[in-house]
């Protein structure tokens, strides 16, 4: 069950040289952390439901979020997996809408919530602050587009190969991913079975190391050159 967690300075997180707070001054800085709340949540618990109104937006602090959108069947498609630094939910907020996705804690993390009046505020005051959102939205949209052409034309070997690299720079520095297989065959448009099967022979290919659903990418070139194999 989600519960307040211990409060997170802006000015003291891990992540503050690499999400957005780092390109707001020390009065924006204080502002945010007399505003904001912090959250703990278990895996599997919804940090937002896809419709819902958008309360601000969400920076994680710990762990991972899958942003998920309900496909036929009421199955599941994982659209983003959302790590330590990232900011999610912002998209919603900037253009007046619901969400039109959901967020679900992939594991265990730790969230912090700037409600939405301070986001625009400082949408609207901090130029550098919104010039970095913008970025964020235009690599996003690159990214969906480049994952839809993927799961359109690339054959299962080589989509999982790419998740993995993708996935494993984003665990960084200990670049051990730590995903269901369920959830990892909804982040690449296949079957669990199918995952797993895959998952296997790049072990045996000595790509990768399993330790129960830890898995370590041992060969970055070795998935790099498998990936490119069908670009």
């Amino acid at each position: 069950m989600k519960k307040h967690t211990d409060f997170i300075f802006c000015e003291k997180c891990r992540n503050s040289n690499s999400s957005l707070v780092k390109f707001c001054t020390a009065q924006e800085v204080e502002e945010i952390n007399q505003t904001k709340t912090c959250i703990s949540y278990k895996r599997g618990e919804t940090l937002f439901h896809e419709g819902g109104l958008p309360l601000g937006i969400f920076c994680v602090n710990s762990g991972a979020v899958k942003i998920v959108k309900e496909a036929s069947g009421g199955k599941e498609m994982i659209v983003r997996i959302a790590q330590a630094g990232d900011v999610i939910g912002y998209r919603s907020l900037i253009m007046h809408q619901r969400y039109a996705a959901s967020a679900v804690a992939a594991e265990d993390c730790k969230v912090c919530l700037i409600p939405k009046d301070e986001f625009i505020k400082l949408s609207i005051n901090n130029r550098k602050f919104y010039d970095e959102l913008m970025k964020m939205i235009c690599e996003d949209l690159k990214d969906s587009q480049n994952k839809m052409a993927e799961i359109a034309y690339k054959p299962v070997r080589g989509r999982v190969a790419e998740a993995l690299i993708l996935l494993g720079q984003m665990a960084k520095p200990q670049g051990v991913i730590n995903l269901t297989r369920e959830d990892l065959a909804s982040f690449v448009g296949t079957v669990k079975e199918t995952v797993i099967r895959v998952l296997s022979e790049f072990k045996n290919e000595h790509f990768i190391e399993i330790d129960k659903r830890n898995i370590k990418v041992i060969d970055l070139s070795g998935l790099e050159k498998l990936s490119g194999m069908y670009d």
